[in-house]
């Protein structure tokens, strides 16, 4: 008795999974042009990169493959849990296609933002994302002055916002005489912003008027404390910006003060300043696969042959095949670790498709074009797996990096080709001298203290401490970038056995030259530190770990204030004569002054200000301000 012929009968439903022959003999002919676009939509697909943008053009491709696919499935293949599948993916797709652009409508903006955003926070790597959280604090709303009228003015107009001028110019004066301009994209009121904690109230002690037409941005005061509060890496990048355009204005003024040689005077000493120096520090306190798939609207000619007959249901590992790449698709994209699942899950399904292709399928195309998804998957997952590779950091760098360059996103590899190749480590014991006034050169280096603490004095009066994680000589290399040749103009003293990081000026230049992102946050950390070192001027002891431990010695320049220094450094008298009397009256020594411009809100509870932008901890009543309960740690 002859055996049945179950091919012939079409008992493939019945069949199990161990009842599927291992192919013999192989499809004849390759599939139709309609199977061949899907795929080609889909290699291409699979070679999109990481970002927003890269994941639009990813879905766009895919979900045309999957279409393709599910035409090709209806029409030639005949196979309904084919067709099922890719039409499941090709939803799929559409709907992470939906969401992914509608992520994209929600960080357009405006031109005139979108000009500030390349201007300011693009080069430090601040997110699309980032900044229309930035944006939605101000509602998107900009401002207009016309021409001659007033921003604000001396003793009047409160200090209740921070505002950055898009076009046009502004001037600012000071009982009627010139300080500086303020040109686009530079902040209005940066140094009244920082001079108040947000527990205080004060007024200007300058007047800005518009010399044109001039368009700007301004935050509230309380609603950005609120987005700080929540988004502690805004906090950051604001600090940072605030307090570099702090020091950019200073720096500015910083050209009219000359000595009796020439020589451009150090910004922190007090040569430019009036007598009238108990307004100096009231108003600048603290800163801060495959299946194939198908096309959109593909004009395509019916197929001549539509199925009369469909095939069964295919091995359980065509559907291991289509179920992982289901859930590769259908993980949310706001997820960190999106893409790396998204490449590991596309190679298992690709795997799973290769071996029913070639064990059960017997069909050359479906096994040739997975095995190349598979290798354009695996090349994406190992850049990503290289992105991620752990960097092992020097255990000394190691806190100059947490501190410093970790909270503005640079990476461990970036920071460790920064220090790898172009700075030493150096030492100094206690005692000895990192830079003479008038002796040592300016140009030769630039350094961050690791370990330690050192003085900073003229003429032998004190001046201000420098603490780790702080560059040593930021207001030289910022002041001499343009003016080679010149001499430090204070001493800097190791007070501890000290080690710090040590960069050849001319080499780190060159190295910063060549990565855009690096040089702007190196700008900005430089910036920062300068106005941090100004605010040292008042309270030697405002940034110390161990307060408790040393004894508060008072500044030089103690009993001055910020905007005192901004408003005096318009001035051309004599800088000598009004330095000698400062020198002859720095004995007797001030404590820190309260501004008469400001006083405290009962509106708003005081945040506690530990160091520089942490303004996120509990609150404390406003007289525990330089508590030393709050170590810099926390920050």
């Amino acid at each position: 008795m002859d055996l049945p012929d179950f091919n012939a009968m079409n008992l493939t439903l019945e069949m199990t999974a161990a009842d599927y022959p291992v192919c013999q003999t192989w499809k004849e002919g390759a599939e139709d042009s309609v199977f061949q676009l899907a795929n080609v939509f889909l290699v291409l697909g699979f070679m999109g990169g990481s970002g927003l943008y890269g994941l639009l053009y990813m879905l766009t491709l895919l979900t045309l493959g999957f279409f393709c696919a599910s035409i090709w499935s209806w029409a030639d293949a005949c196979t309904t849990d084919g067709f099922l599948w890719n039409f499941a993916l090709f939803g799929v797709c559409v709907g992470q296609l939906v969401h992914v652009s509608y992520r994209l409508r929600n960080v357009t903006f405006d031109k005139e933002f979108q000009e500030l955003y390349n201007s300011m926070f693009k080069k430090l790597g601040v997110s699309l994302s980032h900044f229309g959280k930035i944006v939605a604090c101000c509602d998107g709303d900009l401002q207009t002055l016309e021409k001659d009228h007033c921003f604000a003015m001396e003793g009047k107009t409160a200090i209740e916002k921070l505002s950055v001028l898009l076009s046009g110019r502004m001037v600012v004066t000071v009982n009627g005489e010139f300080l500086h301009y303020i040109h686009p994209f530079q902040f209005l009121d940066s140094p009244e912003w920082d001079s108040l904690r947000p527990s205080e109230e004060g007024v200007f002690q300058v007047t800005l008027r518009a010399e044109s037409r001039c368009r700007y941005v301004a935050w509230r005061r309380k609603k950005l404390y609120l987005l700080f509060a929540k988004h502690r890496y805004i906090a950051r990048v604001f600090a940072l910006v605030v307090r570099n355009d702090i020091a950019e204005k200073l720096f500015s003024l910083n050209d009219k003060a000359f000595d009796s040689s020439g020589h451009r005077y150090d910004l922190r000493l007090p040569s430019y300043c009036h007598m009238s120096t108990t307004l100096f520090f009231s108003t600048l306190a603290p800163l801060h696969t495959a299946s194939p798939g198908g096309v959109v609207g593909l004009a395509m000619e019916h197929n001549t042959t539509s199925c009369t007959e469909w095939e069964g249901t295919h091995h359980l590992l065509f559907h291991l095949g289509n179920l992982s790449l289901l859930l590769a698709l259908v993980i949310p994209t706001t997820l960190s670790l999106h893409m790396t699942l998204l490449r590991v899950l596309l190679m298992t399904g690709c795997s799973f498709f290769i071996a029913w292709a070639a064990l059960y399928r017997c069909n050359l195309d479906v096994m040739v074009w997975n095995v190349v998804f598979l290798l354009v998957n695996f090349m994406h997952f190992f850049f990503l797996l290289y992105k991620r590779r752990p960097i092992k950091i020097d255990r000394e760098l190691k806190s100059v990096y947490k501190r410093m360059f970790e909270p503005l996103h640079v990476r461990e590899a970036l920071f460790q080709r920064l220090t790898g190749q172009f700075c030493t480590i150096q030492t100094l014991k206690k005692g000895q001298v990192y830079a003479a006034e008038d002796k040592t050169s300016v140009d030769e280096r630039l350094s961050i203290l690791l370990k330690g603490k050192m003085k900073v004095s003229y003429r032998g009066h004190f001046l201000h401490n420098i603490y780790t994680n702080a560059f040593i000589d930021s207001p030289e290399f910022r002041s001499t970038e343009m003016h080679r040749g010149e001499k430090f103009q204070v001493t800097i003293t190791a007070e501890e056995n000290c080690k710090f990081l040590c960069w050849t000026r001319e080499r780190l230049t060159y190295f910063l030259e060549s990565d855009t992102f690096l040089n702007e946050v190196f700008r900005y950390l430089i910036g920062k530190d300068i106005t941090n070192k100004l605010y040292s001027l008042n309270d030697p002891t405002l940034s110390d770990k161990e307060v408790k431990k040393m004894e508060r010695q008072p500044s030089l320049c103690s009993q001055m204030s910020m905007m005192q220094m901004r408003n005096s450094m318009g001035s051309t008298s004599d800088t000598d004569d009004v330095l000698n009397q400062i020198l002859r009256g720095s004995s007797t020594g001030s404590s820190l002054q309260k501004s008469p411009a400001s006083k405290s809100s009962s509106v708003m509870k005081p945040i506690e200000e530990g160091m520089e932008d942490d303004v996120f901890e509990e609150s404390h009543p406003p007289d525990s301000r330089h508590s030393p309960s709050t170590p810099i740690e926390e920050v």
